[in-house]
């Protein structure tokens, strides 16, 4: 990385830490700039607009979610222990760098009817969540682990909701019982799917 592009790097960091813990439309071009301690015409030498900005800040968290749940689970076996550690990696990727809700669901709650780029982008990077997922749940059945006839696409559903359900009780509801309760949930789910 040269020196420019380790910038932007860190200042879209930075942006997805205000992201997580104040909301897509909270953070403006002259928020970030006082955040980063640049000025307002310096940061927008890099994001050029508003719209340009969040567009990069929901790339950068695609890029650090891929890496940081999917890509690091290709370390473990195949399977069912893959998607256990998906899952794992999934619910603590919430907690990291400070914690703050999933930068994904805070863009698609504000952006839900607001049709444009932004919410390509959103449909984009969850659309891409999602498949993974079901893919992972997909090499469940081909390793024999789950039943044959499973509907790996309401699986993938189910699991997903479970997911979401899981930081609304932990940061909305904050819910003191959420993780015992996930834990019981998921693991009802993956019994049902086994073979």
């Amino acid at each position: 990385m040269n020196s420019s592009t380790e910038r932007t790097h860190s200042i879209l960091n930075t942006a997805l830490g205000l992201v997580r813990n104040m909301g897509f439309e909270s953070v403006s071009i002259a928020s970030l700039a006082k955040e980063v301690g640049m000025s307002k015409s310096g940061l927008f030498a890099h994001f050029n607009s508003k719209e340009k900005m969040h567009l990069m800040i929901l790339d950068h968290a695609a890029d650090k979610f891929a890496h940081d749940i999917f890509r690091i689970s290709l370390k473990s076996k195949r399977g069912l222990p893959r998607l256990r550690l998906i899952v794992k990696n999934w619910l603590s990727w919430f907690q990291v760098n400070g914690g703050g809700t999933c930068p994904f669901l805070a863009a698609a709650v504000e952006y839900d009817s607001r049709p444009g780029l932004v919410k390509d982008r959103i449909q984009l990077h969850i659309g891409r969540m999602i498949k993974s997922l079901n893919r992972s749940i997909d090499i469940c059945v081909e390793e024999g682990e789950f039943v044959n006839d499973l509907d790996t696409k309401k699986a993938t559903y189910e699991i997903y909701s479970l997911i979401v359900g899981q930081l609304v009780y932990l940061r909305t509801i904050e819910h003191k019982t959420a993780s015992k309760m996930f834990k019981i949930s998921f693991e009802e789910l993956i019994n049902r799917y086994s073979v």
